[in-house]
C-alpha cells in the first residue's frame, strides 16, 4: 500500500512539474518583450569581399560563391572625372540561398511586388577609398553562377542605395543586358551596387496576409515570407504583408530577440488564403537552431 501511494504521489508531482512548464512557456509568451536582431544579422550576413586590382588580367575575379566580375580601369572614373590608374580595390557581396537574403536581411521585393529572383549581388569600386563610377555608356560584365531560376524571362534589377533591405528597380536603359549561358547568367552592368536578375511573379488573385503575435513589441519581430515553388524572399512590415499570390507554397519564418536576450523562432509551412491571418508561436531557441532553420530553406 505505501508503495502504491508513492507511485500516485510520484505521478501527481510530474503532472504538477508538466502543467508549471505549460504555464511558464505560457508566460513567456504573453510577457514577451521583443527587440531586434540587428546583432544577429551583422554576425552572420555574408561578408564584403575585396579583391585589389594591380594589373590588368585575362580572367574574371571570383567571390567566394562563385560569382565572376569583369571589370578594367577603362570602365571607371573618379567621381569629379578623372581617368582611373591601378591599382583599385573591387567589393563584392553574393546573395544566392534564402538564408544568405534573411540574415543580411533582404528582400527580392520591387517596388511592393513580390518576384522570382537568381539571388544577389553588390559590386562597388574603390580608389584610394574613394567610390569610381562608371564611365558614360560603359558596362561592367558579370555572371552569377549559382543562379536560381534559370529562365530566359530574366530581367536586370537594380536595388537602390542601402545596405540592407532595398527595393529593386527593373533597368530601363540599353545597356543592361542577361542572357543564360550554361548554367550561368552572364550579365552586363550599366550600374554599380546591387543588382538581380529577376521578373515579375504573375499569377491570379493576391491578399494581404496579417500576423499576430502575444507580448510587447510585436513591430521588432521579423517575418519572411518564402516561396517553395520559386525563388522569392519578401521581408514583412509591420506584420502585414504585400499582396501575395493566393494558393501560393510558402515558409514563414519570424525572428527577435527577447527580454532576457534569448532569440525567438516561428517556423511554419503555409498555404496563402485570401485574407490569411497567421498567429506566430515565438518560440525559445538557440542561436544555432535559427540558423540551422534558415540553412535548411
Amino acid at each position: 500500500m505505501k508503495k502504491f501511494i508513492q507511485k500516485i504521489l510520484g505521478l501527481v508531482l510530474a503532472i504538477s512539474a508538466l502543467t508549471m512548464v505549460s504555464c511558464e512557456s505560457a508566460r513567456d509568451d504573453e510577457d514577451a518583450e521583443y527587440s531586434s536582431m540587428d546583432e544577429f544579422y551583422t554576425k552572420h550576413r555574408q561578408e564584403e569581399q575585396e579583391f585589389i586590382i594591380d594589373s590588368a588580367g585575362t580572367g574574371p575575379i571570383i567571390g567566394k560563391q562563385g560569382t565572376q566580375i569583369l571589370v578594367d580601369t577603362s570602365i571607371f572614373m573618379l567621381p569629379g572625372g578623372g581617368d582611373l590608374t591601378f591599382p583599385f580595390t573591387l567589393k563584392l557581396i553574393e546573395l544566392y540561398p534564402e538564408s544568405d537574403f534573411i540574415e543580411f536581411p533582404m528582400s527580392t521585393v520591387s517596388n511592393s511586388t513580390v518576384t522570382e529572383a537568381a539571388g544577389a549581388i553588390r559590386v562597388r569600386a574603390y580608389k584610394n577609398n574613394v567610390e569610381l563610377v562608371l564611365k558614360p555608356g560603359k558596362v561592367y560584365g558579370a555572371a552569377m553562377t549559382n543562379a536560381n531560376n534559370l529562365k530566359n524571362t530574366m530581367a536586370i534589377f537594380y536595388g537602390e542605395n542601402k545596405d540592407t533591405d532595398v527595393n529593386w528597380t527593373p533597368a530601363t536603359d540599353q545597356l543592361s543586358t542577361v542572357v543564360i549561358s550554361g548554367n550561368t547568367y552572364a550579365m552586363a552592368m550599366s550600374q554599380m551596387g546591387w543588382a538581380t536578375c529577376a521578373k515579375t511573379h504573375t499569377g491570379g488573385a493576391t491578399t494581404i496576409v496579417t500576423f499576430k503575435a502575444k507580448g510587447s513589441g510585436t513591430d521588432k519581430i521579423d517575418v519572411f515570407i518564402i516561396a517553395k515553388d520559386y525563388f522569392s524572399v519578401v521581408k514583412v512590415k509591420s506584420l502585414q504583408s504585400i499582396q501575395i499570390p493566393t494558393g501560393e507554397n510558402v515558409t514563414v519564418v519570424a525572428m527577435a530577440m527577447d527580454q532576457n536576450k534569448k532569440y525567438r523562432l516561428h517556423y511554419s509551412s503555409e498555404i496563402i488564403t485570401s485574407g490569411k491571418t497567421i498567429d506566430l508561436d515565438m518560440k525559445i531557441v538557440t542561436e544555432q537552431e535559427v540558423l540551422d532553420k534558415l540553412a535548411a530553406l
